[in-house]
This record gives structure tokens, C-alpha cells and sequence, in this order.
């Protein structure tokens, strides 16, 4: 594979655009394939590149990366864009997982419908007023950094995200004078200014032509869906999805506290990893509206959502980067930056298996059979082959020891098999690693009645969660 780093993706903004900035930040050169035909996909998908069968996919290092964030974390890990310790790289994932879910909100309204359009744009003023640049602006207030004393891939997403947002509402930033000031100063650096300039790599905001070429090319993701996001294969926009971002210094509880609802949802994969890790905790269980307004006004949830983890004197939100915190602390991350770029692809693919399990819940009952044969499906022809492919020669996913990819295979396996008894039937390397995870004896404690662990959701679960967060569901 070339020396140079190589983008696979279609010529437009999506999912791409974020890796492109923090290329041109990193003074990286790059080169770009453009995908503009279907047959360009299914060549990419039929050599084996894409793991998942998605993109956008970068060539770096003599490796194939896929999954936009474990590309993002590889490229920040290696051009020191990525803080000096690991509290700092979680303040940055955080920040990064804020202006992600933005910059989504934007991108999402290019694939919206003439007639829902303005209420769409609506909305997306609304939550950046209220939610988003508050937090960022607070944030800026004693520095010209997010986080640190020197330039973050945080930094970075800050402006794309927030030029982005000019696009859309020019005057938007007129009482977030912190922000005005950063976005001056970030962009005369001179990698940025270049990057900023007529004629680079930079993309303009998408129009119908490229919406076109997308719908051609995912041909197979917009056949059955009514709104989705042609920079990757989303698979389903789950009903609730309440992992963002959060994390404050200060005096508190040293023992791990969480605060989430008493069922799975996003806080069941860090019960595992914290299980898998040998780390005791503690569960404040949301079950009130009242529980989750207070802490929303104690100033507890950053971007006043859940899940909520108190752990080394932090809060943290926002279930990736309490996982990534977890992993690397208690060393179940690989042994250099490529194994994490490795098991960062392989979480996000069991992330996205589990994110179709859990919107599972909220489907109406006209349609959940539907749902339970497209996950069956994907599991069988997208996802578990790829597992199947990773165990051939070893017991771990990644290198020869456990890491968070291993914890989350088995968590999401599990809830397939509640699903479809027999779904492993032909995958027998993931029935040989299960046995061996299983066999773990604190995984095994894990899975013994009267653990942490929680069953799969019911309705008075389900009844709970739209109570607490009725402003979602209303």
C-alpha cells in the first residue's frame, strides 16, 4: 500500500471532512479517491478494506483504517494533538464527542425533506445556543486552548464545527465572544490558513449533486430507510441515544459512582469493562425526572445528558470516552497506537451492532419484527464474519492479550444469542472465545446471578426512561 496517506470517500464533507482538517492541521499531505460510482464501494468492500463494509476508509501506515473516530484518535495519537496525559485526552475526547453530535445535527439536515427543512434548522440554532457553545464558550474563558496549554484535536472540531454553524446562521456567534476570539487566533495558523484557503482539500457544503452520488453509492443503506447519513452506514438512528459529554475537576467520592437508569442502555458496556478490569462501583439509579434535573442544575452533565461516571475525581459523560479512560487506565488498550487503532475499529463495529439492540425497546410493535430480522441479518452477513475472520489465530481480537474490543465482542454476542439462540451455530471461533472469556474469573463473577449486570430491557424500563427523559420523547 502507498507510503502516503490515501482517502477513500466520496468528494464531499461527511464523515471525512473531520479527518481531512485534522490531516491538514497535522501537516500531513494526503491524496483522495472518490467514490462516484457504486461499483467503486462494492470494489472496496470485495478486496477486504472496508472491516464493517463501511466507509470512509484511510490508507496511513500501512494500515486500512475505517470508523471515523478510530481514524480521528490514530491521527491526534500521532501528531501529539491528543493532550499530555490520559485526564487531558478524556477532557479532549469529550469536547470532540460534543462537536461531533453538532456537527451530526448539521450534516443530518442536508438529508432532510423540503417540507421538515426549517424545523430542522430551527432546532440545530436552538441546541447550539443552548446546549452546545455555553459549554464551549465557558470553556475558553481562562485560555485560547480547550484543553491544555497547546493546540488539540478538540481545538480543531471547535472551528470546523462552529464555521459550520456560520454557514447556516451567520450571526450566531454574536454573544459568544470567546469563541469569536478563538476561531481569529486558530485560524491564522498557518497550516490552517492554507487549509482554509480557495483550492484546498477543504469541501464546500454538500448540495443535491452530491446527495445523488451518495444515494447511488449506499445504494443499499437509503433502499429501506427513510433518513440516514450518506457519510457512513449508520445502520438505524436509535430512538434514545443519551451518551455525550461531560467531565469536571473536583473533590468527591474516590470509589467509581454511576448514575444512570436501572437497565442496560449505554452505561451496560462500562459495567462490563469496569467488571472485566476488577473495579468495584457503585450505581445511583435515575428514577425520577427529579433525578436527572438535579443533575443537569448542579452542572453535573456538561451537555445535560447521561450516562454519568464519577471516577479519579472527574465526571465523566459520554459513554466512548469513559470507555477509552477505562481502557487505558487499567491497560486493556493494546500495547502501541496501532493495536488501538485496531481495537478502536473493532469497538465501534460492536457499537454499532449494540446500538440497533437497543433502540430494540422503543420501536413500535408494528414494526419491532421487522427491526429483530434487519439485526439478525446484519449480524450474520456484516458484523460476526468479521469477528469470526479476527479470532482464526488467536483467542483475542487484537494482539495477545485482552483488550476492550474482547469485553465488548462477548457483552454484544451474549445479546445476540437472548435474540437468536442459535446465531452462532456457524461461527465457531466466536463460540470457542466466548467459552474462554466466560471461563475469566472476573467476567465469570460478572455473570453470575445478583452481579451488576443488568437484563434485557422490559417495559417498565422502558416506561421509566421516557419519564426521566421525557424532553427526548415528548
Amino acid at each position: 500500500m502507498s507510503e502516503k496517506v490515501v482517502l477513500h470517500y466520496f468528494n464531499g464533507r461527511g464523515k471525512m471532512e473531520s479527518i481531512r482538517w485534522l490531516l491538514a492541521t497535522a501537516g500531513v499531505e494526503f491524496e483522495e479517491v472518490f467514490l462516484t460510482k457504486r461499483e467503486h464501494y462494492e470494489t472496496l468492500v470485495n478486496d477486504g478494506a472496508l472491516m464493517f463494509q463501511q466507509v470512509p476508509l484511510v490508507e496511513i501506515d500501512g494500515m486500512q483504517l475505517v470508523q471515523s473516530r478510530a481514524i480521528l484518535n490514530y491521527i491526534a495519537g500521532k501528531y501529539n494533538l491528543y493532550g499530555k496525559d490520559l485526564k487531558e485526552r478524556a477532557l479532549i475526547d469529550m469536547y470532540s464527542e460534543g462537536t461531533n453530535d453538532l456537527m451530526e445535527l448539521i450534516s443530518m439536515s442536508f438529508l432532510t425533506p423540503p417540507e421538515n427543512k426549517q424545523k430542522s434548522l430551527d432546532n440545530i440554532e436552538l441546541k447550539a445556543k443552548e446546549r452546545f457553545l455555553p459549554v464551549f464558550e465557558k470553556g475558553l474563558a481562562n485560555s485560547h486552548f480547550l484543553v491544555g496549554n497547546q493546540l488539540s484535536r478538540a481545538d480543531v472540531h471547535l472551528l470546523e464545527a462552529s464555521l459550520m454553524l456560520q454557514e447556516l446562521f451567520p450571526t450566531i456567534l454574536s454573544t459568544f465572544p470567546k469563541i469569536q476570539a478563538f476561531q481569529e487566533k486558530t485560524k491564522a495558523l498557518p497550516r490552517i490558513s492554507k487549509f482554509l484557503q480557495p483550492g484546498s482539500a477543504r469541501k464546500p457544503p454538500p448540495d443535491e449533486a452530491l446527495m445523488k452520488v451518495a444515494k447511488e453509492v449506499l445504494s443499499h443503506v437509503f433502499k429501506n430507510t427513510k433518513l440516514s447519513d450518506p457519510s457512513i452506514d449508520s445502520n438505524i438512528i436509535a430512538t434514545f441515544k443519551v451518551q455525550k459529554v461531560s467531565l469536571y475537576f473536583e473533590k468527591m467520592s474516590e470509589k467509581v459512582v454511576l448514575h444512570y437508569f436501572n437497565g442496560r442502555g449505554k452505561m451496560e458496556s462500562i459495567r462490563w469493562l469496569l467488571a472485566a478490569a476488577g473495579v468495584e462501583f457503585e450505581e445511583v439509579l435515575l428514577t425520577k425526572r427529579e433525578h436527572y434535573e438535579k443533575l443537569v442544575n448542579d452542572g453535573a452533565l456538561m451537555f445535560q445528558q447521561v450516562p454519568l461516571v464519577e471516577i479519579d475525581g472527574m465526571q465523566l459523560v459520554q459513554s466512548r470516552v469513559i470507555l477509552n479512560y477505562i481502557a487505558g487506565k487499567y491497560n486493556l488498550y493494546g500495547k502501541d497506537i496501532k493495536e488501538r487503532a485496531l481495537i478502536d475499529m473493532y469497538s465501534e463495529g460492536t457499537s454499532d451492532l449494540m446500538d440497533l439492540f437497543m433502540s430494540a425497546p422503543f420501536t413500535p410493535p408494528e414494526t419491532k419484527q421487522k427491526l429483530l430480522s434487519d439485526i439478525e441479518q446484519k449480524a450474520k452477513e456484516r458484523f460476526l464474519p468479521v469477528f469470526e475472520k479476527g479470532l482464526a489465530n488467536s483467542h483475542f481480537l487484537v494482539g495477545n492479550q485482552l483488550s476492550r474490543a474482547d469485553v465488548h465482542l462477548l457483552e454484544a454476542s451474549l445479546m445476540l444469542q437472548e435474540l437468536f439462540p442459535t446465531i452462532l451455530s456457524t461461527f465457531p471461533k466466536i463460540q470457542a472465545f466466548q467459552e474462554k472469556m466466560k471461563a475469566s474469573p472476573r467476567i465469570s463473577k460478572f455473570l453470575q446471578p445478583g452481579s451488576a449486570r443488568k437484563p434485557p430491557p422490559d417495559e417498565a424500563y422502558v416506561k421509566v426512561v421516557k419519564e426521566v427523559l421525557s424532553h427526548i420523547f415528548k
